[in-house]
């Protein structure tokens, strides 16, 4: 269960990167369900209305007085925020309050938003009200309940049953108390008798009151750690449970900053969990990824073909690539299975499957085939941060598959629809640290840097017709690594006619009077990954002046790069800034120079921890070659270093832009 807060809709992407087993944080399930493997066998329950169980504490909020202080910006006030888990029934109860203030502070609060799995879940109401003034409505109607599909942003996970129940709250003006409470029962089973989860202690929005209290059976090991928080939680023994609260009161907001890092989380918080170690994650983890039975008929063909290969890393490519372009990813529609990974041969049987499916055929294959092969779980965003956590299943976001070949390891992501080239051609991104799915039960495991980076080379050919002469240019592109997966899935989603008009559009910001003359030409040498396009532009009026310029001129602009490059509005922070990483950009220039010459004589290079940027410029041949390279080193800068990071990457957009003067 997840519950959607203010800051969840209007800031979902900060509010992903703790990927947390946080059930009322938004999205942070989802990754516990979608990794944990088994299909809740429930069945679909309806939401219900009755009053809370009887281990619920009830907890009162405090009526804001007319000369509270508030912030302007703020919506609403966030009175209470009240969350109680009993680890032995399996149950969350959720009390929430919270005064609008505004219109969008109303229609935010007449929406009661909770993301539940009815298939193992049920849900049930308590109260929905209103407290105006000195008068409590009654506001739980069930006829205005509605179950809905999870929000987008769920897509960024794996499978899921998750669906969304809106309770609409009628009437509701600003000023009012919004006053509505809950509980979701049941849970995944593929977890068993594990437990995971967190306790925020901040939000985005100030809130006066946080109270989280875990009801946990007495003898049962828990493990506890607290993030960026010093605050202790009161604890209560009884005669079978311990009860755990945390409290804090007068929580300030705390909104993240434009462009952090998505490893950045700035939040306090508490992680709780019941694994003691990461080889514990692996063997619960292994089962999942355990076949029961031998590769059908027409799997077995399969492999025998790629048995024929003399070359072991062909083998391993011939596989990946049948799971990455035969086997299509699968709609939401289509997790008929439920979160259990689907056994191989129906995999491949029914060609779709999801990001653990595929991984699970991938490596089934590649064992059939006598090649070292595991499933790894790992997080796309958290990186180096991960081994500062405690063992849990519900870090990880992804599975991808380690490939043990002549010494070396390849970790290979079957969803990469259109990544091609030789085994050593692949590439991986920075994951940080993986989880091996093995009967060892092996504990993290560092991935290191792929040895495959993006490099993108655009060379702009320009011969420069006179002062009132048509000119005309071709600009080349030339996509590798990673970039050339992009650029193919660019062209494989995107109509030719409207690639045309988009890169059209995109030069049009340096030439406003350019008019495409051919078609786009493109070829893929899929081998070696390499993706080259060719356009063909005519350029009018490209010489201009101003009144009070006596010669004509007209600007080289490094395309590529000026898309590259981040910059952010302010340079004074409090947080990281993200640096878009990996980034290799080059671009040349071989400009006819007939009866003009280059404005700008000076070379530039400026080399900075974050990044590398180089300028030339030269006279060859009586053409005027220009070569640019930028190339970033790392994902972000420290706030005190922004400051200039902004001021070189100033310097630099403004060397994008190279002046020639006409000899007129």
């Amino acid at each position: 269960m997840k519950l959607l807060r203010q800051g969840d809709c209007r800031f979902p992407l900060e509010m992903v990167r703790r990927f947390r087993c946080s059930r009322t944080c938004f999205a942070f399930l989802v990754t516990v369900l979608a990794l944990a493997g088994m299909a809740c066998r429930a069945a679909e329950a309806e939401p219900v209305v009755q009053p809370p169980s009887r281990w619920v504490t009830p907890r009162q909020f405090d009526r804001p007085s007319a000369n509270d202080p508030v912030d302007p910006s703020q919506d609403y006030r966030w009175l209470l925020s009240d969350r109680q888990i009993n680890a032995q029934n399996d149950e969350e109860f959720v009390h929430e309050v919270r005064q609008p203030l505004t219109l969008a502070g109303v229609q935010f609060a007449s929406h009661v938003l909770i993301n539940y799995d009815p298939t193992c879940q049920s849900l049930t109401f308590h109260w929905a009200r209103l407290w105006r003034g000195t008068n409590k409505l009654d506001r739980l109607d069930p006829s205005t309940l509605r179950i809905d599909e999870a929000g987008p942003d769920a897509k960024e996970w794996l499978f899921g049953s998750e669906r969304t129940a809106i309770l609409l709250v009628d009437d509701v003006r600003a000023g009012d108390i919004v006053d509505y409470a809950y509980t979701i029962e049941g849970r995944n089973p593929a977890l068993g008798a594990k437990f995971c989860d967190t306790v925020q202690l901040q939000f985005k929005e100030p809130v006066d009151r946080a109270v989280t209290r875990l009801v946990w059976p007495a003898g049962r090991r828990l493990y506890i750690t607290n993030h960026l928080t010093s605050i202790q939680p009161t604890i209560s023994r009884k005669t079978n449970v311990v009860e755990f609260t945390w409290e804090a009161r007068k929580l300030p907001g705390l909104g993240l900053e434009p462009l952090t890092p998505a490893w950045y989380d700035p939040y306090p918080w508490v992680q709780l969990t019941d694994f003691q170690r990461w080889s514990d994650v692996s063997r619960w983890a292994l089962r999942l990824f355990t076949t029961t039975n031998a590769p059908s008929p027409e799997l077995a063909r399969k492999i025998t073909q790629w048995q024929q290969l003399p070359d072991p890393a062909d083998r391993v490519t011939a596989a990946l690539s049948c799971v990455q372009e035969e086997i299509r990813s699968a709609g939401p529609e289509e997790d008929a299975a439920g979160y259990e990974p689907a056994q191989p041969s129906a995999v491949f049987a029914r060609r779709f499957g999801d990001g653990k499916d595929k991984s699970f055929l991938l490596v089934a294959m590649l064992r059939a085939l006598r090649i070292e092969a595991f499933p790894v779980l790992v997080n796309n965003h958290l990186g180096q941060e991960m081994a500062e956590l405690l063992p849990s299943p519900t870090l990880f976001n992804r599975v991808i598959v380690q490939v043990n070949l002549g010494g070396r390891s390849f970790w290979l992501d079957p969803t990469a629809a259109y990544q091609r080239g030789l085994l050593t051609m692949r590439y991986w991104p920075s994951y940080g640290w993986g989880l091996l799915v093995s009967p060892a039960g092996a504990g993290l495991t560092p991935i290191p840097r792929c040895p495959v980076q993006p490099l993108t080379t655009v060379t702009e050919y320009l011969n420069v017709g006179g002062l009132n002469i048509e000119s005309t240019a071709k600009i080349v592109t030339v996509a590798e690594g990673p970039d050339a997966d992009l650029l193919r899935q660019r062209l494989a989603i995107t109509p030719r006619e409207d690639l045309e008009r988009d890169n059209l559009n995109a030069m049009t910001k340096f030439y406003p009077f350019i008019r495409r003359t051919a078609p786009l030409l493109y070829s893929d040498d899929q081998q070696q990954n390499r993706i080259e396009t060719t356009e063909f532009y005519a350029v009018e009026k490209l010489w201009s002046r101003l009144p009070d310029e006596s010669n004509f001129h007209f600007r080289i602009y490094a395309v590529n790069m000026d898309r590259a490059l981040v910059n952010p509005a302010a340079s004074i922070r409090t947080m990281p800034l993200a640096v878009p990483y990996p980034v290799h950009q080059i671009f040349h220039a071989d400009v006819n120079v007939t009866s003009s010459m280059p404005a700008d004589s000076d070379n530039m290079t400026i080399d900075r921890p974050a990044y590398y940027f180089r300028r030339t410029a030269a006279i060859i041949g009586g053409n005027l070659v220009l070569n640019f390279e930028y190339r970033s080193w790392t994902d972000a800068v420290a706030p005190s270093a922004a400051p200039g990071y902004v001021r070189d990457l100033n310097s630099v957009a403004d060397a994008l832009a190279y002046t020639v003067i006409g000899l007129w």
